[in-house]
């Protein structure tokens, strides 16, 4: 691991140390998710590349360490994946990772989230691995034009 990216992950792991150390029972929630797609691309011209199945996703396991309202300071584990049958080699990882972020989750259940998040993919058909540190911004809404 970089130096960089050891530092990184230390201010992470000292950022849940400082706001997440309460008792047990203090604890907010233990929140987790998936997303993820599987999806067959059909060529339309002959010059397209050949047929591919792509699956992408992940999973995530968090714990919500302090609730302000509708806002919450979360710590979480994840495992990203990606696979492709046509085996190009981005298209081709797994790995672990680990962030903190705040999660605003309106009433109607519309949910936001920024935060900061290590990634490890390690690319199993070349052997390559990557390491790289995010800010991000994700989002998550629903309607019903019926209701």
């Amino acid at each position: 691991m970089k130096k960089r990216d050891a530092l990184i992950v230390s201010l992470i792991i000292l950022a849940a140390t400082v706001f997440g150390t309460p008792p047990a029972q203090a604890v907010e929630g233990f929140p987790g998710s998936s997303w993820g797609e599987l999806r067959q691309d059909f060529p339309l011209n002959n010059d397209d590349i050949a047929n591919n199945l792509f699956l992408q996703g992940w999973v995530e396991q968090g714990i919500d360490w302090k609730r302000w309202g509708n806002f919450y300071l979360n710590t979480y584990a994840t495992i990203r994946y990606k696979w492709d049958s046509r085996g190009l080699d981005y298209n081709n990882a797994i790995g672990p990772g680990a962030g903190v972020g705040v999660s605003y989750i309106s009433p109607k259940g519309d949910n936001v989230k920024l935060g900061c998040e290590y990634i490890y993919d390690q690319y199993f058909r070349n052997g390559d691995t990557d390491h790289k540190v995010v800010l991000y911004m994700r989002w998550f809404t629903y309607w019903n034009l019926k209701k």
